[in-house]
């Protein structure tokens, strides 16, 4: 398996945004893909990253070892429920609904063939 580096740049991490943009970059043996996309309508700093980290996924066609490097914790932190949430058929162990369910959903499909791990970094902010 190759392994591949994908980073997330989001815009803002605001609770309510009106519109924003995202960045991704794959990386992998010295080659890099990069995407950008725009959130036009209200959004949260939590689908953004999602959404960003969907876009960047949907470049992976072959199985890989991936490390995400993010600053989202919220999405470092949900992908270790994703099996459950899927069991469970996407709810909460209370019974509540995920939130922001349809986007787990795309993560969970688009990184199922691969062996993903998240890494927390703080100075992915190319948007100043």
């Amino acid at each position: 398996m190759k392994q591949v580096d994908i980073f997330l740049y989001i815009s803002s991490k605001a609770p309510r945004l009106n519109g924003a943009k995202y960045i991704y970059v794959l990386t992998c043996r010295g080659k890099h893909v990069s995407g950008k996309g725009e959130i036009k309508e209200k959004t949260t700093g939590h689908r953004l990253v999602m959404t960003c980290a969907v876009e960047a996924l949907k470049h992976m066609n072959l199985p890989s070892m991936i490390t995400i490097h993010t600053n989202s914790r919220y999405l470092m932190n949900g992908h270790g429920y994703l099996a459950s949430w899927k069991e469970n058929g996407w709810k909460r162990a209370g019974g509540k609904n995920v939130k922001n369910a349809d986007l787990w959903q795309q993560i969970y499909d688009l990184q199922k063939a691969h062996a993903v791990k998240y890494k927390y970094q703080t100075n992915l902010d190319v948007f100043g």
